[in-house]
C-alpha cells in the first residue's frame, strides 16, 4: 500500500494500512469505507457517503465534504507523489463528478462535472485522466489546473481502459480488440478530432465546489500545513479597490473643471480691468498710471459691469463642477486617484487644475498671458495662480501649499523652477499627470517604466512555499515606513513574477525599471532613477528596480547616492538582485532569497508549462536534469519554443511530435546560455564518440563513473538525502592530465555528447582581463551560466588559471593570489560539470585538486593501445593498398594519440595526391615528417 499509486474498491466493507520498515511489518485497520487510496507511510484516504478523511496511524488529520450522500465513490488515486488526491463520484447512471483534494490539508482543488462519464483511469505521476464519455467517448483532464485538454470519438466501442503512471502508454479495449498506444500520440490525435466538424465534442464543464474540509486534530507527529497568510499587506500599500469612473463621466468632469478655471481667469482679469491693472494706454495719463493705482488698489470701479458677470459665471461653473462630483459617486476619475494616492488638500487639487489647465486647453494659455501682462512672465507662476484662486483661497494658504515639503512639491507633481526666486518661478506640472488627467492608459504615460501585470497568484508560483509565506507574512505587518523589498535569486528564478504576484495581491500593477538604461557611469543615473520612481507612483505602481548590480558593490562610488534615492521615496520598493548580491539598501529591509529549484520540482515545472502551451514533452524530466534553470526561464524558453514551432499564416498546422517539442524547446535555452557564455567561451560542435576514444580500462571505468554521477545526482541527493548531509557543491567537477595528445579533451568531448549536454570551452584569453576584479566577474558569468543550462566547461590548459599560489613580491603576485582565491571559493559553490584538462598536473594548486570531484590521469599509450588508436584513426572507408600492418607501427613509432591522429591523416593527404590507395609507406613518411617537424632527427625515440 506504500507505493501502490492506484486506491482499494471496499464497497463498504473494512480495509487496512498495511507498512513494513527497518522496525518489521505493522497492520492498522481502516473504518468500512467505498474507496481507500493510500499515500504511503501509514497514510490512507477513505471515501464514504460523500466524505472523505485521511487517517494516518489510526488517526483522524482531516475530514473533507465531497458530494452528497447519496454519492459512491468508484475510483480514486494520489497523484503527482501523493500530493493530490483525486476521487470519482457517480450518482445514478449518467451523472458524474471528479474532485481533487490537496493531500496535506483535505482543501477542495477542483470539482469537474462530467456528464455521462462510464470509466476513469489515473495517470498519478502526470496528474491527469483519461475518461470514458458514453460508449465510444474519451475526454483528456488535466486534474492539476481542472480542464479538458482533449477529446476524442472511438469508431468502436471502448469496452476497458487503462493508461500508466505517466501517460506514456495507453491501453484500450475496442470491441473484442486490445488496442495499445502512445499517450502523447493519442493527446495529440484526440486535440485533432476535437475541432473536425463531424465529431460532437462533449463537454466536461466545472461543476460547484464542494463544500470546505473540516479540519480535524492534527495526529501528534504532522506539522501544520503550509497556507499563505489571508488579508491585505500594509508593508506594501493599500489595495487599490476603489471603482473606476467610466470614460465619459471623467472627461465630463475634466471639462467642467477647466471651464471653472476659464471662470477663474474670467474674473481675475475682469477684477484687473477694475482696479486699472490691466489698461489700456491713455494719452491723458502718465506712463503707467492706471497700472501704479490698480496694483496698489487706489482706485475700482472702472469695470463693475465686467466684474460682476465674471463672478455670476465663477460661481456657476463652480456649482455645475460640485454636481458633476456629487453625480458619479463613489467612483473615481484621474485627478481623484492622484488626490487620493498623494493625499492632496482640496486646495492642493485646485492648484493642480490651475497650472495643468492651459497643457489641457491650449485656448486658457492666451487667457494667462492677458492676465500676466508681461511677455517676460512664464506661462505659469505662483503670483499667477494666487491671482486666479484669489476668490476661493487666501494667498497665505497657496504659498504655503506650494513650499518644498508639501503633497505637491514633494511628490513631484508640480516642479518650481529654482532659478527665479518665489514667487516668479514658472510652476511646471509633471508630463505623466498631464496624460493621466487627459485619460491615458498608465502604460502609455510612462517611457522609462515597463508594467509587469501578474499572470499568475502567490499560490500557483514555482516557489519555496516557505519563503512565500514569510514574505506574505512579513508584508501584512502594520510598517513603520515604506517598505523595501531587496529579491535575490539566479536568472529566471521567479524574482519579477514574485514581486507582481505581491503587487497583485495589492491590487496593482508591478512596474519594472531598468538601471542599467543610461549605463553605470552616467552623471545623471541616481537622478534618471528617483524621476523613474516618481512616475511609477504617479501611475498607481509598485515600483521594481534592477540593474543594480554593479552598485551592489560596497566601494562603488554611486552607491551613496542611488541608495539615498531609494531611501527618499515615500512609496514601496521592490530590488531585483542577483544572488549574495549586497543590496543598496538601509538595514531592516526585507531580503527574499530565491534559491534554485530541485530537479524534482523542476520536472513538474517542466511538465506544467510544456502542458500548458499544448507542447508534447519527450520527456520532462530529461529537460530537468539537462537545465538547471529557473521557473522563469522554463516559461521563456517554452515561449520561444511556440513562437519557433508556429506556423505561417495560411499554412496547415504541422503535426508537433514530442521529440520536435523537445529540439525547439532545446534550443530556446540554448540561445540564453549562448548569450551568456558566447564573450568567454566557445561552444565545441563536433562531439567525439566512445569509438573514438582509446584508453586504458581503469581510465574507461573513471568516465563512465563520472557520467553516472551526473545521471543519478537527484536519486542520491535527494532521494537518499544527501543533500541534507553536504555543505559543498553539489558540482560534478574532473581534472584530467597527462602528456599532449593522450586524449583528455577527446574524453571531455565524448563526455558532454553521452549525457547529451553542449561542451564550452573556455577562452583563457578573453576571461583575464588587465583591469582589476574583471578577471572575477568573468569567471563568476561562466560558471552561473553553465549552472543554469547544465553545459560541460572544458577548461583546456587549466595550469594558466588554477595555478600554484605564489609568495607575495609584487601587486601582480597579489591579484594574480586573489583570482586563485576565487576560483577556489566558486568551485566549492559549484553546481554544474566543469573538466580541467593540464599537461602539468604538477602546477595545479593543491587545494584545487582537494576540491575536485575526481583527478584521471591519461598515459602515454602503450603498444596494444597504441595500435587500436592506429585502427580508430584510418577509417574503413579508405581505400587501401594491401593490409596496413597497425601493430608494426605501433611497436616500431612511440606516438601519443594526438601525433598519430596527424599522421594517419596527412597520410591520407599523400595518398590523395598521388592519386594511389593508402599504403604502409605512406604512414610511415608522414611518422617521419612528423618526427622532422618537432625538430627530432631520429624516430626511436617517443613523440608526445
Amino acid at each position: 500500500c506504500a507505493t501502490a499509486p492506484s486506491s482499494l474498491a471496499c464497497g463498504g466493507a473494512r480495509a487496512w494500512v498495511a507498512t513494513v520498515d527497518a522496525r518489521g511489518a505493522s497492520v492498522r485497520p481502516l473504518p468500512a469505507c467505498e474507496l481507500a487510496i493510500p499515500l504511503g507511510g501509514a497514510r490512507a484516504v477513505c471515501v464514504r457517503g460523500g466524505g472523505a478523511e485521511l487517517r494516518r496511524d489510526g488517526d483522524v488529520a482531516w475530514t473533507a465534504t465531497i458530494g452528497a450522500p447519496g454519492d459512491r465513490a468508484v475510483a480514486g488515486a494520489a497523484l503527482l507523489e501523493a500530493r493530490v488526491v483525486a476521487v470519482c463520484l457517480t450518482r445514478g447512471d449518467d451523472e458524474a463528478r471528479i474532485v481533487v483534494l490537496d493531500a496535506r490539508t483535505g482543501a477542495a482543488l477542483h470539482a469537474l462535472a462530467a456528464p455521462g462519464a462510464t470509466a476513469v483511469a489515473f495517470a498519478p505521476r502526470r496528474g491527469w485522466a483519461l475518461v470514458r464519455i458514453g460508449r465510444a467517448g474519451l475526454a483528456i483532464v488535466d486534474l492539476r489546473f481542472g480542464r479538458v485538454v482533449a477529446r476524442r470519438d472511438e469508431d468502436a466501442e471502448v469496452a476497458a481502459l487503462a493508461v500508466d503512471e505517466a501517460f506514456t502508454r495507453v491501453a484500450l479495449r475496442l470491441g473484442d480488440a486490445l488496442a495499445v498506444a502512445d499517450g502523447a500520440a493519442l493527446w495529440q490525435a484526440a486535440q485533432a478530432d476535437a475541432a473536425a466538424p463531424h465529431v460532437e465534442p462533449v463537454s466536461l464543464s466545472p461543476a460547484p465546489a464542494p463544500a470546505p474540509a473540516a479540519p480535524a486534530a492534527e495526529a501528534p507527529d504532522a506539522g501544520p500545513a503550509l497556507a499563505l497568510p489571508a488579508g491585505p499587506l500594509p508593508g506594501l500599500a493599500a489595495p487599490d479597490d476603489a471603482p473606476r469612473a467610466t470614460t465619459e463621466e471623467a472627461a465630463v468632469e475634466l471639462q467642467a473643471r477647466l471651464f471653472w478655471v476659464g471662470a477663474l481667469a474670467d474674473h481675475a482679469i475682469a477684477a484687473a480691468w477694475d482696479c486699472g491693472r490691466i489698461a489700456a494706454p491713455s494719452a491723458t495719463a502718465l506712463p503707467f498710471e492706471h497700472e501704479v493705482t490698480g496694483v496698489l488698489h487706489r482706485v475700482e470701479g472702472r469695470a463693475v459691469a465686467q466684474r460682476a458677470r465674471a463672478a455670476r459665471h465663477l460661481a456657476h461653473y463652480r456649482q455645475v463642477v460640485a454636481e458633476v462630483t456629487a453625480r458619479r459617486g463613489d467612483r473615481v476619475t484621474p485627478l481623484a486617484r492622484l488626490a487620493g494616492e498623494l493625499r492632496l488638500s482640496p486646495l492642493a487639487e485646485d492648484l493642480l487644475m490651475v497650472a495643468a489647465a492651459p497643457l489641457l486647453w491650449g485656448e486658457l494659455a492666451r487667457l494667462y498671458g492677458i492676465l500676466a501682462n508681461d511677455e517676460a512672465r512664464p506661462l505659469c507662476d505662483e503670483l499667477l495662480v494666487a491671482h486666479l484662486l484669489e476668490p476661493v483661497h487666501p494667498r497665505g494658504a497657496i504659498a504655503r501649499e506650494l513650499d518644498p515639503d508639501r503633497p505637491l512639491r514633494r511628490s513631484g507633481v508640480l516642479h518650481v523652477d529654482a532659478r527665479l526666486p518665489r514667487p516668479f518661478g514658472a510652476l511646471r506640472v509633471e508630463p505623466t499627470v498631464v496624460a493621466l488627467l487627459r485619460g491615458v492608459e498608465p502604460a502609455a504615460c510612462v517611457d522609462d517604466v515597463v508594467a509587469r501585470p501578474a499572470t499568475r497568484g502567490l499560490d500557483q508560483l514555482r516557489l519555496d512555499a516557505e519563503v512565500v509565506a514569510s514574505a506574505v507574512r512579513a508584508l501584512g505587518r502594520e510598517p513603520a515606513s515604506p517598505a523595501r523589498i531587496a529579491v535575490r535569486g539566479g536568472l529566471g528564478s521567479g524574482r519579477r513574477a514574485l514581486a507582481a504576484a505581491l503587487a497583485a495581491r495589492c491590487g496593482r500593477t508591478l512596474g519594472v525599471i531598468d538601471a542599467t538604461a543610461t549605463g553605470a557611469g552616467d552623471p545623471d543615473r541616481a537622478a534618471r532613477l528617483a524621476a523613474a520612481l516618481r512616475r511609477c507612483r504617479l501611475v498607481g505602481w509598485i515600483p521594481c528596480v534592477e540593474g543594480l548590480d554593479d552598485v551592489a558593490v560596497a566601494e562603488h562610488p554611486e552607491r551613496g547616492a542611488i541608495q539615498a534615492v531609494l531611501a527618499a521615496h515615500p512609496g514601496p520598493v521592490v530590488l531585483r538582485l542577483p544572488p549574495e548580491a549586497v543590496a543598496p539598501l538601509a538595514p531592516g529591509h526585507l531580503r527574499v532569497e530565491l534559491r534554485p529549484l530541485p530537479e524534482g520540482a523542476r520536472a513538474e515545472a517542466w511538465a506544467e508549462a510544456l502542458a500548458r502551451r499544448a507542447l508534447p514533452p519527450d520527456d520532462a524530466a530529461e529537460l530537468a536534469a539537462r537545465f538547471k534553470i529557473g521557473p522563469g526561464l522554463i516559461e521563456r524558453g517554452c515561449e520561444a519554443a511556440v513562437a519557433a514551432l508556429a506556423a505561417p499564416a495560411g499554412a496547415p498546422p504541422a503535426a508537433i511530435t514530442p521529440a520536435v517539442a523537445t529540439r525547439a524547446v532545446d534550443a530556446a535555452v540554448r540561445q540564453h546560455l549562448e548569450e551568456r557564455l558566447g564573450t568567454v567561451a566557445s561552444r565545441v560542435t563536433r562531439l567525439a564518440g566512445w569509438a573514438d576514444l582509446v584508453a586504458p580500462d581503469d581510465v574507461l571505468d573513471s568516465l563512465l563513473e563520472l557520467i553516472a554521477r551526473v545521471r543519478r545526482r537527484r536519486q542520491v541527493y535527494e532521494a537518499w538525502g544527501y543533500d541534507r548531509r553536504l555543505t559543498t557543491a553539489r558540482g560534478v567537477t574532473a581534472l584530467f592530465q597527462g602528456g599532449p595528445g593522450t586524449g583528455k579533451t577527446l574524453a571531455a568531448g565524448v563526455i558532454a555528447r553521452e549525457l547529451g549536454l553542449d561542451l564550452y570551452r573556455v577562452d583563457v584569453a578573453r576571461v583575464v582581463s588587465k583591469w582589476v576584479g574583471e578577471t572575477e566577474k568573468n569567471l563568476a558569468a561562466v560558471f552561473d551560466a553553465a549552472e543554469d543550462g547544465q553545459a560541460v566547461l572544458l577548461f583546456d590548459e587549466a595550469d594558466s588559471l588554477f595555478s600554484r599560489r605564489t609568495e607575495v613580491r609584487s601587486s601582480v603576485d597579489r591579484y594574480a593570489n586573489l583570482e586563485v582565491n576565487y576560483l577556489l571559493q566558486r568551485l566549492d559553490a559549484f553546481g554544474g560539470i566543469a573538466i580541467l584538462t593540464t599537461n602539468l598536473g604538477g602546477s595545479i594548486d593543491p587545494a584545487f585538486k582537494r576540491r575536485l570531484g575526481m583527478r584521471l590521469t591519461f598515459p602515454f599509450p602503450d603498444d596494444e593501445l597504441r595500435e587500436r588508436v592506429w585502427r580508430a584513426h584510418v577509417p574503413a572507408e579508405v581505400p587501401r593498398a594491401g593490409d596496413l600492418d597497425f601493430a608494426a607501427l605501433a611497436q616500431r613509432y612511440r606516438l601519443s594519440g594526438g601525433y598519430i591522429r596527424n599522421a594517419a591523416l596527412r597520410a591520407a593527404f599523400l595518398a590523395a595526391e598521388e592519386g594511389v590507395a593508402l599504403a604502409q609507406g605512406h604512414l610511415e613518411r608522414a611518422i617521419r615528417l612528423e618526427f622532422r617537424e618537432v625538430g627530432k632527427l631520429s624516430e626511436s625515440g617517443a613523440l608526445e
